[in-house]
């Protein structure tokens, strides 16, 4: 019995002080008050510091509002022109009506139409479409400065133009 007391005891006094030990943050040598003038010092921040989480910041909704042109790729056709008007939301995440796609290619091929979409940190996606019994649906991916993207057409146009590709950088002539 008195065995069983003196090894509680030892249990309890053990707990405790990897308690009062466990939540001390460690001193390294650096951290002691310099005299020197000549010596530097430095010192990593605490665990719970905000600076750990800067890292893991969220990203800003790309700004695209405006005139964008490049070129336009469709399996069945040579290369064209690609113009896109964005009309963005303020907080920037949302492409609204006003928004407009435009391809021309040299053998006279064009679609052209309304979208509405979102946009991300890394680019767009919407829903528009190019006339009665064609809708339209695209992604683009990118920065500030291009984008490249792809386009499908659904319904009556879809078996004029077939897989569709764009490149755009923001300004229009």
């Amino acid at each position: 019995m008195k065995f069983a007391k003196v090894l509680l005891a030892m249990t309890c006094a053990g707990v405790l002080s990897l308690t009062i030990v466990g939540s001390a943050r460690h001193v390294y040598a650096q951290d002691a008050a310099e005299t020197d003038e000549n010596i530097g010092s430095w010192n990593g921040p605490d665990g719970n510091s905000a600076e750990q989480s800067i890292g893991d910041a969220k990203k800003h909704t790309l700004s695209i509002k405006g005139c964008w042109a490049g070129s336009v790729m469709d399996t069945g056709d040579t290369t064209g022109t690609s113009t896109f008007q964005f009309v963005q939301s303020s907080n920037h995440k949302k492409l609204l009506l006003g928004s407009t796609f435009k391809f021309l290619w040299p053998d006279a091929a064009m679609a052209r139409g309304p979208f509405k979409g979102s946009v991300t940190s890394t680019g767009f996606n919407f829903k528009g479409n190019a006339g009665a019994g064609c809708a339209v649906s695209a992604n683009g991916t990118g920065d500030s400065t291009a984008i490249t993207g792809t386009v499908v057409f659904v319904g009556a146009c879809a078996t004029i133009f077939q897989d569709v590709t764009f490149s755009i950088t923001p300004g229009c002539m």
